[in-house]
């Protein structure tokens, strides 16, 4: 008798776990269709993670690196109006924040330097660590940023055996900016050659705004910063090259004084009243 309640029972168990299973399919079927059929959402479209699954897996890590870590600057002056609007790389070192971006749009003081991943959230700047105009960068502590992914600097930042493949000609880049105010928008490019002062040249697109923005290379390493476009004379006059972008690599950073400062304890009380912009 207790053999066959037991033989009842693992019979019964089984049809159990059958029904669970075709039902478990069913409903699996019935959610694929629907994801299959219904519309995109607004967000959905615009989401930073909306990434062709057309490119293979190394570039798509370096494209949502881009797309993650990208900021909008918004730099100010007190006799100013407006803002002078650029793009920037979001950065972590040892706990804190910061953006990487060009000098020539950093216009005042840290009280009236901004970032930003909407209209709505904005978020404040703490100190200048550099602002180098000869050579065209910036280093900026900010406020943490929700909703971006911070990149380590230690880790993205090519190691100087690494330079000579990242710059050859025809190498691929990719970088997220905000040209014209538009985006983020995402470009890929290739290095075209040096210039004589070390300066990349990129085979990409670039318009005022993308200024600041971070170039990686194909691995996902950090190379450089947007600063320019090429400006060349024709029997019109001068005109703009929108495809040839001229980057500040970063082995032309001086890392050591930036580090430094870097390493200095946090300002206290009104963040406003920090930091030189070296005009």
């Amino acid at each position: 008798m207790l053999k066959k309640i037991l033989n009842i029972s693992k019979l019964t168990l089984q049809m159990v776990l059958v029904m669970a299973i075709g039902f478990a399919l069913s409903a699996g079927i019935y959610i694929s269709v629907q994801e299959s059929t219904r519309a995109p959402t607004d967000a959905e479209l615009r989401s930073l993670e909306n990434i062709s699954t057309q490119i293979d897996a190394t570039e798509a890590r370096t494209v949502k690196k881009s797309r993650f870590s990208i900021l909008q600057i918004l730099s100010g002056k007190e006799d100013h109006d407006g803002f002078a609007k650029m793009s920037g790389t979001y950065l972590t070192y040892r706990g804190k924040y910061y953006v990487l971006t060009a000098a020539h749009g950093v216009m005042g003081a840290c009280e009236y330097f901004y970032v930003a991943t909407t209209s709505e959230d904005v978020y404040d700047c703490i100190k200048y660590i550099v602002v180098d105009p000869h050579i065209d960068y910036a280093l900026v502590e900010i406020e943490e940023v929700p909703y971006r992914q911070a990149l380590n600097l230690k880790d993205v930042v090519p190691a100087n055996n690494q330079w000579k493949a990242q710059v050859a000609a025809l190498s691929e880049i990719i970088y997220t900016g905000f040209p014209n105010g538009l985006g983020p928008l995402t470009f890929r490019g290739y290095v075209a050659g040096i210039s004589p002062e070390k300066y990349i040249y990129l085979h990409s697109y670039a318009w005022p705004g993308s200024s600041g923005a971070g170039v990686f290379g194909y691995d996902g390493k950090l190379i450089g910063i947007v600063i320019a476009l090429n400006v060349g004379f024709t029997p019109a006059g001068y005109d703009v090259l929108e495809d040839l972008v001229i980057v500040t690599p970063l082995f032309m950073v001086d890392w050591d004084s930036a580090y430094q400062v870097m390493s200095e304890p946090a300002p206290v009380g009104d963040t406003g009243d920090t930091g030189d912009t070296g005009e």
